[in-house]
């Protein structure tokens, strides 16, 4: 007696994409086809396409990014993974979401959060040579770094390139001090980003810092 047949449009997956800079979706959930335009650090676009189906017998996955199409097998709670270019898609077939989304969490590096009470004045690391006054930011496990990013470079005046340092050394060593001209425009820059983070519902830490204060 043979089984019955798999129909993998019913079937539940979540998927997780990351770029080699970012994580840009995590766990999902997601059944029949999926798409997504996800934005890249570079500034292009990835336009993604996700279809469970039935090849040579198997359950697979198939991926179609910007015209490229491959295919991603799946297996219960752990992942399939394909790898284009600086993108990464990871697609689990699921049945408890919530176990495999903390299958998926012990696999991922943890970065510090610090508390939110902390001064990076006091910790001789994160003070740059010369600082007297400027910006606090404290990484926190909800804010994006997309958003990080963008505050930097349209609130702050960095390039793209060094907004994105700058973030990401946020999110890997728990906070940055970033000099400004003045107490004034530090204050002035930490309020204007500080009010975008609150519009958007996120906690992110900024403030105005002094070595005099």
């Amino acid at each position: 007696m043979s089984a019955d047949p798999v129909d993998p449009s019913k079937k539940h997956f979540i998927v997780s994409i990351y770029e080699v800079k970012q994580e840009i979706v995590f766990a999902e959930e997601f059944n029949g086809c999926y798409t997504k335009s996800v934005a890249m650090s570079d500034g292009t676009t990835r336009n993604i396409e996700l279809t469970p189906m039935m090849r040579n017998g198997q359950l697979v996955v198939e991926f179609k990014d910007n015209g490229g199409r491959t295919y991603i097998g799946t297996v219960r709670i752990g992942t399939g993974t394909t790898i284009n270019g600086n993108l990464m898609v990871s697609v689990a077939d699921v049945d408890d979401l919530e176990a495999a989304r903390a299958e998926w969490r012990k696999g991922l590096p943890e970065y510090p959060v610090l508390p939110p009470n902390t001064s990076l004045l006091s910790i001789a690391d994160f003070v740059p040579a010369g600082f007297t006054q400027g910006i606090e930011i404290l990484n926190d496990n909800t804010t994006t770094m997309k958003f990080v990013q963008d505050a930097l470079t349209n609130h702050v005046g960095l390039g793209p390139e060094e907004a994105q340092q700058a973030m990401l050394a946020v999110h890997s060593r728990g906070g940055v001090l970033i000099p400004t001209d003045s107490l004034a425009d530090a204050g002035r820059v930490a309020a204007l980003i500080a009010a975008d983070a609150a519009a958007q519902a996120y906690p992110l830490i900024c403030r105005a810092v002094s070595v005099r204060s």
